[in-house]
């Protein structure tokens, strides 16, 4: 199945230092793996078959001797595909950026069933980010290559994940409920990002990062 990629409307690759830009699940075959509820890793060429409420439903992994694994999202923790080549020549997405990662995760929205949701924050730390399909205002299917931002990346919401459990919509005009509930149990944090004025969405996840990296110890 061959690919069609939207150039994104913006050029920026980062909403803000630390945080991707969504891309969707990949449809057509590239490398990748996935690790199981059993926590076994499966390697090899990985493609999604369908998705359901926007969370990938049903995976294929081709191993290299051709042999095929299906398997359905309820069974998987972790999906990672790499990035198809021609994607960086948009020139939107960072060379740093090699893969699109999906996590179980609890989702508010579904009265926090686990599902696969794209992580748009760098692995580690007590704090992650995921993208709030249902937060989307536009009907574009959401699949790698047909996912085009219309509206200003700014009025998208995230589902923010702290210490792997606590899950809650995050929206731009609740930044300071989303600061403390995030941040707010961390002096060391709050001493280098004192002031209302910091708070922007536009720097989210630029203040992940910092707090992932100042409150490893909480």
């Amino acid at each position: 199945m061959k690919a069609f990629f939207v150039i994104v409307t913006l050029s920026i690759s980062l909403i803000g230092k630390g945080q991707y830009i969504p891309l969707g699940a990949v449809t057509m075959w590239t490398d990748g793996y996935v690790v199981t509820l059993q926590n076994d890793t499966i390697r090899g060429q990985v493609r999604i078959g369908s998705l359901v409420n926007d969370s990938p439903a049903s995976i294929v992994i081709r191993s290299a001797d051709n042999t095929k694994i299906k398997l359905k999202g309820d069974d998987i923790q972790l999906i990672a595909q790499r990035i198809p080549d021609f994607a960086y020549s948009t020139g939107s997405i960072p060379r740093e950026r090699e893969m699109v990662i999906f996590e179980r995760v609890p989702n508010p929205r579904r009265n926090s069933k686990p599902m696969l949701l794209e992580r748009l924050t760098p692995p580690g730390g007590a704090i992650a980010l995921y993208f709030d399909p249902s937060g989307w205002k536009s009907k574009t299917e959401y699949t790698f290559g047909n996912f085009v931002f219309e509206v200003d990346r700014l009025d998208l919401s995230y589902v923010a994940v702290k210490n792997g459990s606590e899950s809650f919509i995050a929206k731009r005009g609740e930044i300071e409920t989303v600061h403390e509930r995030l941040f707010g149990d961390c002096p060391l944090y709050i001493r280098n990002y004192p002031t209302a004025a910091r708070r922007d969405w536009r720097f989210l996840g630029e203040m992940v990062a910092t707090y992932n990296r100042l409150c490893q110890q909480l």
